[in-house]
């Protein structure tokens, strides 16, 4: 193969050569500091620990981030790291102690991943400074030297982060959201100029939505930590997504009936064009952060304008639609503009939500950050929790598998825990996938190293040759080769580094393959006898409930304003709901995946959360502003909000179905019936009924009723697979 081909067939699967750099980086940065202290200081102890300080915080952790990030985030780890090689040291006395110091350890580190990606990105490496330090021998005499070594790996690997080979740094996921909104600016500025120019063709609207979905950005641009600015910025996207939705319905309809535009809805339009072009400045950071004024004098100008306007024919139905479309798309940039401002860390108005119907949108707002990472690790504290799920899957892995190996007296045990390790990187329902591969490597590998220490005996200079290019090739080989690969080098780099510190024995290949045969099938057994569903699993279930509490609710209001019910608890069971799913979907959002061939489309689990938090937004003005009972004076009206809201649950059910029992929904549902009710059907009804004159005020909430329908109903139809192939965390 030439050298020009074979540099393609690596850069297609390690795009940007990432996982390269990252392997030169640490194999040279572990190595020099191993053989420095080695055969410069003659201190064995510091080498180990150098080497470990390297390997756990730059191979076997994954912080995101730009280069100087990642280094401020490893230099903040020391003090953990040291305190968990503190601890490992003081409870390898005994077998039992260090099993309960490793199911404590293995629990706490990784639930701490709860706060986002960069905690959780630590939990591998932090691990392994625990488990190195709780094996034997027990030696607390050198916990100077293992803190010494630890303190100049980590720190040579946070100065290589940034000055060696670093990789060029990650997008944001604000430039995504900026683009739309500046794409959202431009088509609305065209639709509200007066004669409207092209606009932006309804394909490109759609694609700028598309681009949120967190499938579509990379792991490390994923905002889905705790924080105040992830949560807006996670928040921002759902309503950019449904503001460019009703642009392309504005769009569409401008092209299919085309005709003059109410001279309020046409500033109202402008009004939100000025909004968006606003936040995409503010978030590109051209500009200060946006501000809502420009909807304040014309959002109030078109309700009193609106009121007011007679209605006749087609034409008038166009003009009511159109109008209640821009002024839903005013709400929405509203909305928009406060998650920017928080995104921006500007200062919001007072959350005016009644303390019945707390927690409103932006709850958060001004919030400290401890207390939203508490809050977090608070609501996470049960079974259901995906985070709680996977730590105790881990720590009962890890305490099994320290214990094992101190009853069994294993020379070599430290190896058997880092095979469940490497296997526990999964989710449960992937254990049974990564344990063959795992345990395939490690065959290779100690085939190899078993060839290698027959061969070479006692040749130090063998090993210490050998020692840097078998870690380069296992940090590197996961993206190009595969898993299995990485336990094969990875066994070759172990033997090769231990084997400069003691003599090298016949019997060390066999050994070590056994320790590590040990430690995977601890860990898969562990694995998969404890929920097995993983966070696929509770981010189904956490959307079945809240499609379902969300359209019973939509039901619920619907009839109460239609004079066939009272308002109840749904809105509120709906926004717990939501809550609940949110939460699932930033965890689910922050686990990496290999890709699926079974499964190359993904739920547009996004969506969902957009469908809930239109439901609750919406629904609740609906309540707040329109007595009970207010359009049972108009029948048809009625009749056909409750006939729309029962079919949008009916189309919800079907969705719920396939969620529950795992399968992929259909990639196509089918439009709506001919006699199923639309906006279209309740604003021809609102405009029969004013016979040319001024409808009356109330109608207008059915009005705004019934594109909220509509919208929702786009929104649930819209949950198919994306033809795209899952290369992380879908949705």
């Amino acid at each position: 193969m030439p050298f020009g081909g074979g540099l393609e067939w690596l850069r297609a699967r390690d795009p940007g050569l990432r996982a390269v750099r990252r392997s030169a980086r640490v194999t040279l940065v572990a190595c020099a500091g191993f053989y420095a202290a080695r055969y410069g200081l003659g201190d064995r102890v510091v080498a180990v620990y150098a080497l470990f300080g390297a390997i756990a915080s730059g191979g076997m952790s994954f912080v995101p981030g730009a280069p100087r990030e990642r280094a401020r985030t490893l230099l903040a780890a020391m003090p953990v790291a040291a305190a968990l090689v503190t601890l490992g040291t003081v409870l390898g006395a005994h077998a039992w102690t260090a099993a309960l110091g490793m199911f404590g350890v293995g629990f706490l580190v990784t639930f701490a991943g709860v706060g986002g990606p960069r905690l959780g990105g630590l939990a591998g490496g932090l691990q392994a400074f625990y488990m190195l330090a709780c094996f034997p021998p027990y030696a607390p005499e050198t916990l100077g030297a293992r803190l010494a070594g630890l303190a100049a790996g980590m720190v040579m690997m946070a100065a290589a982060e940034v000055w060696l080979l670093p990789d060029p740094a990650p997008g944001h996921y604000a430039d995504r959201l900026a683009r739309a909104a500046a794409l959202a600016a431009g088509a609305l500025r065209a639709l509200a100029a007066e004669p409207r120019p092209p606009v932006d063709s309804p394909e490109r609207l759609m694609a700028a939505s598309q681009e949120l979905r967190m499938s579509r950005v990379p792991a490390d641009e994923r905002p889905t930590s705790a924080s105040a600015r992830d949560r807006a910025l996670c928040q921002g996207a759902a309503y950019m997504r449904h503001l460019l939705a009703q642009t392309r319905q504005l769009t569409q309809d401008a092209r299919d009936t085309p005709g003059a535009r109410d001279p309020a809805a046409s500033r109202l339009l402008h009004a939100s064009a000025t909004a968006c072009h606003g936040v995409a400045l503010g978030l590109s950071g051209r500009g200060p952060a946006p501000s809502d004024a420009p909807y304040t004098s014309a959002a109030a100008d078109f309700e009193a304008r609106r009121i007011h306007l007679p209605v006749l024919g087609a034409s008038g139905e166009a003009v009511v639609r159109g109008g209640a479309i821009a002024l839903d798309i005013a709400n929405t940039g509203a909305l928009l503009v406060t998650a920017v401002r928080i995104v921006l860390g500007a200062p919001v108005p007072a959350d005016t939500t009644s303390p019945a119907d707390r927690p409103g949108p932006f709850w958060y707002a001004g919030r400290p950050a401890p207390s939203l990472y508490a809050r977090r690790l608070l609501a996470h504290l049960t079974p259901r929790s995906v985070y709680f799920q996977n730590a105790v899957r881990i720590a009962l892995a890890l305490a099994a598998g320290r214990l094992i190996v101190g009853v069994l007296d294993l020379s070599h045990g430290i190896w058997a825990l880092l095979a469940t390790v490497t296997v526990m990187r999964s989710s449960a329902a992937g254990t049974r996938t990564a344990l063959w591969p795992a345990f395939g490597g490690t065959l290779a590998g100690a085939a190899v190293t078993a060839v290698m220490v027959f061969s070479v005996t006692d040749h130090v200079a063998v090993y210490a040759v050998v020692m840097p290019a078998a870690y380069f090739l296992a940090f590197s080989a996961r993206p190009v080769l595969g898993a299995g690969w990485v336990q094969t080098f990875s066994t070759i780099a172990a033997v090769a580094a231990f084997a400069q510190l003691d003599p090298a024995r016949p019997g060390v290949a066999a050994v070590r393959f056994t320790d590590m045969v040990i430690g995977g099938v601890t860990g898969a057994l562990i694995g998969l006898l404890a929920w097995p569903q993983g966070g696929g699993g509770e981010l189904r279930r956490a959307c079945t409930r809240l499609l379902d509490r969300g359209t019973r609710a939509v039901t619920e209001i619907i009839d109460t304003i239609t004079g066939n019910g009272t308002v109840g608890d749904a809105l509120v069971r709906a926004r717990l709901a939501q809550t609940i799913a949110e939460a699932s979907y930033a965890q689910y959002a922050t686990e990496r995946g290999a890709p699926d061939a079974e499964h190359p489309a993904e739920t547009d689990f996004q969506a969902i959360m957009l469908a809930g938090n239109r439901t609750i937004v919406m629904g609740q003005t609906l309540v707040d502003h329109c007595p009970p009972g207010a359009l049972a004076a108009w029948p048809h009206s009625a009749t056909h909000l409750r006939d729309a809201a029962h079919h949008l649950r009916l189309t919800a059910l079907s969705l719920t179905y396939d969620l529950r029992s795992g399968k992929q929904p259909s990639a196509l549902i089918e439009p709506p019936e001919a006699n199923v009710p639309t906006d279209h059907t309740v604003i021809a009804d609102v405009c029969a009924a004013s016979e040319g004159r001024a409808p009356d005020p109330l109608l207008y909430y059915a009005v705004d009723a019934a594109i909220w329908l509509t919208s929702l109903q786009q929104v649930v139809r819209a949950i198919r697979p994306a033809a795209e192939g899952r290369t992380a965390a879908p949705g």
